[in-house]
């Protein structure tokens, strides 16, 4: 027994301040953390939001020229969804209870079989965060020739 307790006597645990610290500590890098970690989700959400819009714009402009028909695109402001001729209604960000990405202004896009587009209200598009309207995307599409870019 003697022997074991000469092991153990010039150990010394932790006092209640250093614990106190250690945890407030890990408290401020986790909510630097988590903040960050939120933005770089929400800024994930517009990006995918914005390609799948600038992608479903250039089927209908296909679909426009190779079928000799107009396609029309219909946006809605703060609102995720959109329609498309011959899609139906699409949803910007996949979740049905709550619009987490939305368009900022309203906006009509008709394609023509020529190749032309017009676009009615909003010409460039933005996608944005509905909760925060600093990270966005702007979609502009030149009537002339139906070019659609992507701009961060």
């Amino acid at each position: 027994m003697s022997l074991r307790r000469g092991l153990w006597q010039h150990e010394h645990g932790f006092t209640m301040t250093e614990m106190l610290v250690t945890i407030v500590i890990m408290g401020i890098v986790l909510a630097i953390a988590t903040s960050t970690w939120f933005r770089v989700v929400e800024s994930r959400r517009v990006d995918s939001a914005t390609n799948q819009l600038a992608a479903d714009l250039r089927l209908a402009h296909s679909k426009a020229t190779n079928r000799l028909a107009e396609q029309t695109v219909t946006l809605t402001a703060g609102n995720s969804e959109y329609t498309a001729t011959g899609l139906g209604t699409r949803d910007l960000d996949d979740d049905p209870d709550e619009d987490v990405v939305s368009v900022a202004a309203p906006s009509k896009i008709v394609f023509e079989p020529n190749g032309e587009a017009k676009v009615t209200d909003a010409n460039p598009i933005t996608v944005r965060a509905t909760n925060n309207t600093d990270n966005n995307h702007t979609i502009e599409i030149n009537p002339t020739t139906s070019e659609i870019k992507v701009v961060p």
